[in-house]
């Protein structure tokens, strides 16, 4: 696919999708471009919310979305330029990133100064808004929770090449940070399946190169290890350019989630920086790729280099910065730095891909660090994905309204994965693949934590940022995987499948309500009428689950519940805010038991349509016993296929190990032997094997490749 090609897909998809809801084609633009900056992981849980208005001297004030960065305490504003045509794209010169970046700009000096309530009514959500940046921005340096900005410009319009530089002075003493995003940026960044990567030249930040020492960890390694030692004046100056596009993804979530500046780190930086070396524990990298000064004794480019330890002290020695807390400077301090180098110059492969995430989940999880990192930390590389990637192979979805073919709800385990099957595709292969995998059946795993998680009744969780509420989820996750993973099969899939329309369903019919006000609050509303509804059920029925797959949509009975249902959660939630930011009572445990005592009685025509949950419990038990009785006959083929030499060394090694009773020494040799005749090693076999080796690997065996 051709960039042209992209451009016209792209306008013809808003087109159909504003004509479809109701809305207008920016609007579907500034929504899309959000959801593919949030997937790349630049954005996190932007607000679309779009504000005019004249400020003093007729400046105009604007923004269409809004966000925090709280992983490196940024404001982020975003702005639209959009141009609804399909075959003709305009410039986007420097004068009109100017223009649009001042638009944002006047809007954060207007509200900290506390000026906005003069250019609107009192009734403006842009007033509610404005006086939450007011709070955040505060009024010194050290009680400010926005240490940077971050400003975005989003637009189909061509970049001019007469653009060379976005760099803009400090704004309210905090340093700021332009984006420019066109659709050429989004198509090479999904056509490469991979986020823009950082290089990094140490000279361009006043360093002569980092001193390090290579590590012999043998030949058959596939990456190489350095210590090293970094100025903290280098550090702290890439993370402010930067900021959290330099920690890895797992880190960022972690960080936001757990927050704030740890105070012996800043302790140290403000009184003690020349034993800062001594007393942090340092940083850990992984990078591509490096390249060293002529006598190798010094790395002098770092390429896409991701922290995956260390972002709290990065933070802190960026953050001390900003705020002149480095009182002599940063000439005396230096941080431990522990480097790892992939060696990959281009673009990943999925096996890369895998090695990546498993070297930075190990590291993450092992380096001693201020805050323990649980397994829901790591969630986005869980085995869970993998299962249900198969999974949305295997269940294909029934054929519905009028369609001669099944269709395919596809798992999206690696962003921008739907997208990359495509791109070596023939037009009419595109058509036909695009038929049997509808891009309105992409689930997104966030997307399916939200979903699950409201009827798992947290909607509390899932009004947080998308990071926080899919760690939630994947606690839930870690539990079923521990202890009943029998239970993501076939009937677990279809129920995620159900829940995705049954939210996206709600979300659509509040959208077109009468009662609901432009830019009003669906993202709340939505998750607290679906869990509402979840606790209003009697006590033996369930929803229709089953009913939901079959025909791909809600029962008449289900939708008219939800939507009168809806409209008392507005009012409740418009209540509770009390003239304040619904979004930010929402996420508060207490209103959403407030919402639980809130008194609603179910319509008897809905209640007669409800399944008998042990009737939907017999179900997903007899789906829990095939997908057992599946998985014990592909343990059996797996062990088979291994072949007798490699059991046999596997007995051998144990027995000089001496880790194993005879008893168990004996089974492997026995099994081993049974295989050797041709047999297939039966289901009993097989789990008595399985048991025995992970009782060697638990004493410290390692299985052979």
């Amino acid at each position: 696919m051709e960039i042209e090609e992209y451009r016209q897909e792209f306008i013809d998809e808003l087109r159909f999708n504003a004509e479809h809801e109701g809305t207008e084609p920016e609007t579907q633009f500034i929504e899309k471009t959000l959801n593919d900056l949030e997937d790349i992981g630049v954005l996190n849980d932007p607000i679309p919310m779009s504000v005019e208005m004249r400020g003093a001297r007729n400046r105009i004030l604007a923004f269409d979305a809004y966000a925090y960065d709280d992983a490196d305490g940024a404001l982020v504003l975003i702005i639209s330029d959009f141009t609804n045509q399909r075959d003709f794209a305009p410039t986007l010169t420097n004068t009109r990133i100017e223009e649009l970046f001042n638009r944002m700009a006047n809007f954060v000096e207007e509200s900290a100064a506390g000026n906005i309530s003069k250019f609107c009514d009192d009734s403006d959500p842009a007033l509610l808004i404005a006086n939450e940046f007011r709070k955040k921005i505060g009024k010194g340096m050290l009680s400010t929770e926005i240490l940077r900005f971050k400003f975005f410009i989003i637009s189909n319009a061509t970049l001019s090449k007469q653009v060379k530089n976005l760099t803009k002075e400090d704004l309210l003493e905090r340093p700021v940070e332009l984006n420019v995003w066109t659709l050429e940026r989004f198509f090479q960044t999904f056509a490469s399946n991979s986020s823009e990567i950082i290089e990094i030249d140490t000279a361009d930040f006043g360093c002569s190169g980092i001193q390090c020492l290579k590590a012999d960890i043998g030949h058959d390694s596939e990456y190489d290890a350095y210590l090293g030692i970094v100025p903290g004046q280098f550090l702290a100056e890439i993370y402010l350019k930067y900021g959290s596009k330099l920690l890895q993804g797992n880190v960022r979530a972690f960080l936001s989630v757990r927050g704030k500046v740890n105070k012996g780190i800043r302790d140290t930086i403000i009184n003690h920086p020349e034993n800062f070396f001594t007393f942090n524990n340092g940083i850990a990298i992984v990078a591509r790729s490096v390249r060293f000064s002529s006598d190798g004794t010094r790395i002098i480019q770092f390429k896409d280099p991701q922290i995956i330890n260390g972002g709290q002290t990065t933070a802190s020695l960026a953050n001390a910065i900003i705020k002149k807390e480095a009182r002599n400077g940063m000439e005396t301090l230096f941080v431990p730095m522990k480097l790892t180098v992939l060696n990959v110059e281009n673009d990943m492969n999925e096996e890369q891909v895998k090695q990546y995430n498993n070297i930075t989940q190990t590291i993450s999880k092992c380096a001693n660090c201020q805050n323990p990192v649980s397994e829901a930390d790591f969630f986005s590389n869980h085995p869970f994905h993998v299962e249900m990637e198969k999974l949305s192979q295997k269940v294909m979805a029934p054929a519905v309204g009028g369609n001669p073919y099944q269709t395919i709800w596809f798992y999206e385990r690696s962003r921008g994965k739907w997208d990359q099957e495509q791109m070596k595709l023939t037009v009419s292969q595109k058509k036909k693949y695009c038929e049997s995998h509808p891009k309105s059946q992409v689930i997104k795993k966030e997307k399916l934590a939200k979903c699950y998680n409201t009827i798992l009744m947290n909607p509390h969780q899932v009004c947080q940022s998308s990071a926080i509420n899919f760690s939630r989820f994947g606690a839930f996750v870690d539990d079923m995987w521990d202890n009943n993973r029998d239970s993501i099969n076939d009937d677990f899939f279809k129920k995620c499948v159900s829940t995705i329309i049954l939210f996206d369903s709600l979300d659509s019919m509040v959208g077109k309500a009468s009662w609901y006000p432009k830019g009003g609050n669906k993202a709340q509303i939505v998750p607290y009428t679906i869990s509402k509804l979840m606790t209003l059920l009697p006590k033996e029925c369930d929803l229709d689950w089953q009913y939901i797959w079959q025909k791909q949509t809600l029962y008449p009975e289900l939708a008219e519940e939800l939507i009168r249902l809806a409209y008392c959660t507005h009012e409740f939630l418009m209540e509770q805010a009390n003239g304040g930011i619904v979004r930010t009572i929402s996420r508060t445990l207490a209103v959403w038991k407030n919402f639980q005592d809130y008194k609603y009685t179910l319509n008897e025509n809905f209640v007669s349509t409800l399944a008998s949950l042990k009737e939907n419990k017999a179900v997903a038990q007899s789906a829990n016993k095939t997908h057992k009785f599946n998985s014990l006959i592909d343990a059996e083929l797996e062990l088979f296929k291994l072949g007798v030499p490699y059991w046999m060394k596997v007995y051998n090694d144990l027995v000089k190990e001496s880790v194993l009773s005879f008893g168990e020494l004996e089974i492997i040799k026995g099994i081993a032997s049974y295989m050797s005749k041709g047999n297939l090693p039966s289901a009993a076999q097989c789990k008595r094997l399985l048991k025995i080796i992970a009782k060697a690997e638990d004493k410290g065996y390692i299985m052979p490749n």
